[in-house]
């Protein structure tokens, strides 16, 4: 079988290997020469993930029996097209594809389903200040088809929408933008899979973020368990009706949920593997071994997904961080240490993800990473130390020897 995988990024390089495993050949599409992925495909593809002719040019050239991608959004909507084009099995229809990529419809689909949202309108380049009559200052600003944070900013007033707009639509390939009311709230991920239509919840975690002047959203972290843990009847009622909006039968679930003062309210959602590595922790943490089943669904083989039951036995007395860190403005002269981290107590994972000669500039969304580290332990004071340890071995510095790790407290689990 030739599996045919969108992106051939570090969110990829898993999927690619995973299938080369189970015995497939791969085509990796991606844009960006340089995309590892590309070195570990048998069929190398230069085609842009969101470019769905290239895509369904080197399908046909290369004779992809099935198509699939990971830890990112855009490409979904690819997928789902060529295959309905091709004629090929994907778990997704190319109307929910777009329910689940597109930020109008997705948005409208919310408000017409009854689901909790910020209140929001769109805008276009020259919209009237009479649009924005139903919202509240700040906003925060959004391309409607991008992905990692991109265009993400928080504005005060029409004027700042007006100086900030091209930048926005610079991530995007549609003519309008979505303006939200900003929330004040903390941060959840839900990652889970349905099957037969019923949503089965993996993880919840907590999603740190950090922001950079105008811009929002930026992850640095994820806990388990969250924080919000204790809410879980409710967020199960939540999943379930996000995923009967999408009309999911079987499938992965990803969704971002924000938690303030006015209840939950749905921030994003996806129907892909999340690009926090939680193919690496979620087997570890659930029994699932979920990018094997994600490739034997998508393949339309058998596969088999515990029962809540089951995944929820396995998930006591789990406690878990994945850190993902960034670097101050410089270039990089040095990194070393990962391979130490590596073989810690606790420890499930890493790598750096920037060669060393990168110049870093500032941070405005999460294609700046610099590296990750996956961290567990018997408690949040366990997960702590070792994280603190686990930091003091790695080493990040500019040429003139600076240090250019950007630590932050909150990366760690509240004591």
């Amino acid at each position: 079988m030739i599996l045919h995988i969108l992106g051939g990024g570090p969110a990829q390089l898993s999927a690619i290997r995973r299938a080369r495993e189970k015995g497939c050949r791969t085509v990796v599409s991606d844009l960006n020469p340089r995309a590892p992925g590309l070195a570990e495909a048998d069929f190398p593809s230069l085609a842009s993930t969101f470019d769905e002719e290239a895509v369904y040019r080197d399908a046909r050239r290369f004779g992809s029996d099935v198509i699939m991608t990971t830890g990112t959004d855009q490409p979904v909507l690819t997928a789902a097209r060529v295959s309905d084009r091709l004629g090929l099995p994907y778990f997704l229809t190319p109307d929910q594809a777009l329910r689940v990529t597109n930020k109008k419809v997705m948005k409208s689909a919310f408000r017409e389903q009854g689901i909790p949202t910020m209140d929001f309108v769109f805008l276009k380049e020259d919209f009237r200040e009479e649009e924005l009559a139903s919202l509240q200052f700040p906003l925060v600003i959004k391309p409607l088809d991008s992905q990692g944070q991109r265009g993400v900013m928080i504005v005060r007033s029409p004027g700042e929408i007006r100086e900030n707009f091209r930048r926005v639509i610079g991530y995007s390939r549609q003519e309008e933008i979505l303006a939200e009311e900003y929330y004040p709230s903390t941060e959840l991920t839900v990652s889970g899979w349905a099957e037969e239509g019923r949503a089965r919840i993996l993880s919840i975690t907590d999603r740190v973020t950090v922001d950079n002047g105008p811009h929002l959203g930026v992850c640095v972290s994820h806990r388990y368990p969250s924080l919000c843990h204790h809410r879980r009847e409710e967020l199960d009622g939540l999943t379930q009706a996000l995923t009967e909006m999408i009309g999911l039968e079987r499938g992965p679930l990803y969704f971002q949920i924000l938690s303030g003062k006015r209840g939950f309210r749905v921030n994003e959602i996806a129907c892909r593997l999340g690009g926090a590595y939680e193919d690496e922790f979620l087997p570890w943490m659930t029994g699932v071994p979920l990018m094997d089943i994600m490739i034997d669904m998508t393949a339309g083989r058998g596969y088999n997904c515990l029962s809540q039951e089951e995944i929820d036995r396995n998930l006591q007395d789990r406690f878990l961080s994945l850190q993902m860190f960034f670097c101050r403005p410089g270039e990089i002269g040095r990194q070393a240490g990962m391979d130490r981290v590596r073989t810690m107590e606790g420890i499930r994972g890493g790598r750096f993800l920037l060669e060393p000669g990168t110049v870093i500039r500032e941070r405005e969304n999460s294609t700046q990473r610099a590296g990750y580290f996956i961290v567990t332990g018997s408690s949040p004071e366990e997960v702590n130390r070792r994280i603190r340890s686990a930091y003091d071995q790695i080493v990040m510095e500019s040429p003139a020897g600076e240090s250019l790790i950007q630590f932050y407290k909150r990366m760690l689990f509240p004591q």
